[in-house]
């Protein structure tokens, strides 16, 4: 008997290609590029690797769908590679060399940029080290779109846990979620490494089934929409709410405070440096990292020249240099990746298949909330929606309140899970939902954002 909707997650097959050997030397770089519909397949067979920070265990097999990525070995390596890239090349670096000794449009003597990410975790190293009495490192990464932000902070976050630290890892850009769907903001203790064959590049959740690394357990909060942009007051009162619950965990957990947290951010710009500042405020950030883009580490230095945190700490505002070798992810990427997410969410990766439960409910039997147009007064206002066709194909987010809490507890209140909406039958007012575990939906309030946004019929 088949799975309904297990269909929908393709077969995973190498295309035609051969088995190949790919060298690298110290401080080299391959990158990589795989299709959603093909898989690769990527062994170290001799010397050390990483990606994001995460070492690869030398023989293991490591498979890549639907990634843009690249390994770097520090000493030298060989990786034996299976499937076919739809782009991979090799990006050779000198190790102690700089740059200024590189030839004009090669990269021949020029250091690779990651020397500066390692050096600027060995000084938050020293700070962990001292921040006996007091937290540790609390680290902001800014920067234009597709400047690397993420890729930076997961990499600083495994070196942390590498060393036997447990920093929180806050995502603030609802536009791409962090162990979670998108639309969301959410922070958790990374305690042990990241999957290094995620998508997303953080790796499992409590909804992802047994995993062979660690689950992670996220603090996740509901903001609904792509850009902060889009309802900027609620953005601050989420993450307000957001920051008074990590300064919670950092002052109760010695180990987390001394660990300190890193913040991954949206794309810095003119529109949001003051959202990029209240995040700084409420999360009281001392170290401001910015990525290739002098303007905005200007404009942030000079708006937090005279400033301390609630530490009394001055905020350092910082350059570092942007990863080499960026490449900007289309809409048509990212529209495949947030649909993957969904996808995986509910029936799991092609390294494990889930089952998750689908429901039949009646329309009474539901609280539905949808943001209305806020007001300076109401930011994030909640309206209750009847359940209609318009709803389909659409995630809605469980929240952790009682149905009889008014609807601004239940803006603010944490998300228990995700469940989607795979048919609306108006006429019989019924509506069918796909959750990943079983269980009563009546008791929890239910809100549908305006994203992500609905994507085919995962029921088929």
């Amino acid at each position: 008997m088949s799975i309904p909707g297990l269909g929908q997650i393709p077969v995973q097959t190498l295309t035609s290609s051969t088995t190949r050997t790919v060298t690298l030397r110290p401080a080299w770089e391959w990158r990589f590029q795989v299709p959603f519909d093909r898989t690769v397949v990527v062994k170290v067979r001799s010397g050390t690797a990483e990606k994001d920070g995460v070492e690869l265990a030398p023989g293991n097999a490591y498979s890549f769908s639907g990634v843009v990525s690249k390994v770097l070995s520090w000493h030298g390596c060989e990786l034996v590679v299976e499937g076919r890239c739809s782009e991979d090349s090799v990006a050779e670096f000198d190790l102690h060399s700089s740059s200024p000794g590189a030839v004009p449009g090669t990269r021949a003597g020029a250091k690779n940029p990651a020397m500066s990410h390692v050096n600027f975790h060995a000084r938050l190293t020293e700070m962990r080290r001292g921040a006996a009495t007091r937290t540790g490192p609390r680290v902001l990464v800014a920067g234009p779109p597709a400047s690397g932000k993420s890729c930076l902070v997961r990499t600083l976050a495994s070196y942390a846990t590498r060393q036997g630290y447990e920093p929180i890892v806050v995502n603030a850009d609802p536009g791409e979620g962090m162990l979670s769907l998108p639309g969301s903001l959410s922070a958790s203790v990374f305690a042990s490494v990241m999957d290094p064959e995620a998508v997303d590049g953080w790796g499992p959740t409590p909804t992802s089934g047994p995993s062979v690394v660690p689950v992670k357990l996220p603090l996740v909060y509901c903001f609904g929409h792509r850009s902060a942009e889009d309802d900027a007051d609620f953005y601050k009162v989420l993450t307000s709410k957001l920051a008074s619950t990590v300064s919670g965990r950092l002052s109760e957990d010695e180990a987390v405070r001394k660990s300190g947290l890193i913040v991954d951010t949206m794309g810095a710009g003119d529109s949001n440096i003051d959202l990029l500042a209240h995040v700084v405020d409420e999360l009281s950030v001392n170290i401001i990292v910015v990525l290739g883009d002098a303007a905005v580490q200007a404009q942030l230095a000079k708006r937090f020249a005279t400033e301390r945190t609630s530490l009394d700490e001055p905020i350092h505002v910082v350059g570092l240099d942007r990863p080499d070798g960026v490449v900007k992810r289309d809409e048509t990427y990212l529209e495949r990746a947030r649909e993957q997410a969904i996808k995986e969410y509910f029936y799991g990766d092609g390294r494990k298949a889930l089952s998750p439960q689908i429901q039949q409910v009646d329309f009474d039997a539901l609280v539905i909330y949808k943001p209305s147009d806020a007001t300076p007064h109401e930011p994030g206002r909640l309206l209750k929606h009847d359940p209609s066709s318009v709803m389909e194909h659409w995630t809605l987010a469980i929240m952790y309140a009682s149905v009889k809490d008014p609807p601004e507890v239940v803006r603010v209140a944490a998300v228990m899970g995700y469940v989607y909406v795979s048919n609306v039958d108006e006429n019989r007012r019924k509506i069918k939902l796909l959750a990943p575990v079983g269980g009563r939906l009546g008791d929890r309030p239910l809100i549908l954002g305006t994203w992500p946004e609905p994507y085919m019929n995962l029921l088929g």
